[in-house]
């Protein structure tokens, strides 16, 4: 039997990632239909989807019953926004907004009582296979090696990136650091960013020892592994019954 498409909108569709997702979405056949696209700068009115023009909305309300998950790669005062607006409005929400401070996240983690929330700093498959290893890895070193081990996180993002360190990079040392505080144990992890030229991404996860080193490295030359991933989260976000908050975990059954 033919599942029904899953109704999708979009904001910051003019952004990198938006116009990403967007290409994507137009370049494949996926069980999606994009009822609705939001840009609040809206500089351009319109944008191509499949052989038509949509119109980019400014305000959400315009599409609020439009659309079953809101994909949103915004802002975090923005974001907020739309969460809130989702959690009235029953909606799910796939985040891939960076840069929450913690009072931010708990707001965000409140509203996941009431509808679903895939929350990702990285949607890359790569990067949470590496995410998965770095759990197993934290734990051989925390059984066998305890503290005589430095660890250090280095990425590298394009100029224009707001945060530092990266999303991903923070949710790296709390992987680390967790699995640390499990053993009661404590560790200095050190993060080091570089925002130059036109970098996807880049992040490098080194564990030093005597004599030796183990790395670990992701890189990306474009957005495409991101943008698909957004929306194979955001195909299996639509299927979901229970209210809570979701990663790229849960999508990859990792």
């Amino acid at each position: 039997m033919k599942k029904n498409k899953v109704r999708l909108a979009i904001t910051g569709i003019t952004g990198k990632m938006g116009t990403a997702i967007l290409n994507i979405i137009n370049q494949n056949n996926l069980n999606i239909i994009l009822n609705g696209v939001i840009d609040i700068k809206n500089h351009i009115k319109t944008i191509k989807y499949g052989s038509t023009q949509l119109n980019i909305k400014s305000n959400i309300y315009d599409i609020i019953h439009d659309f079953d998950v809101l994909v949103d790669f915004t802002n975090p005062e923005a974001s907020l926004q739309y969460v809130q607006i989702c959690q009235k409005y029953k909606k799910k929400i796939v985040i891939g907004t960076t840069g929450f401070n913690h009072d931010e996240k708990k707001q965000i983690v409140k509203a996941s009582n009431d509808i679903s929330i895939l929350w990702s700093a990285n949607f890359s498959q790569g990067i949470n296979i590496i995410n998965k290893l770095l759990q197993n890895i934290t734990q051989i070193l925390c059984e066998n090696f305890q503290s005589n081990v430095d660890i250090d996180i280095i990425e590298k993002h394009h100029k224009h990136k707001i945060d530092s360190p990266s999303g991903t990079a923070l949710f790296m040392k709390n992987i680390i650091l967790t699995k640390y505080h499990q053993y009661h144990m404590t560790k200095n992890i050190n993060c080091h960013s570089i925002r130059a030229g036109d970098y996807s991404g880049e992040h490098q996860i080194i564990f030093s020892f005597a004599g030796e080193q183990i790395e670990f490295i992701h890189k990306t030359v474009n957005r495409i592994p991101f943008a698909k991933g957004v929306l194979q989260a955001a195909i299996w976000l639509s299927h979901v019954n229970k209210n809570g908050i979701y990663s790229m975990n849960d999508v990859l059954g990792l």
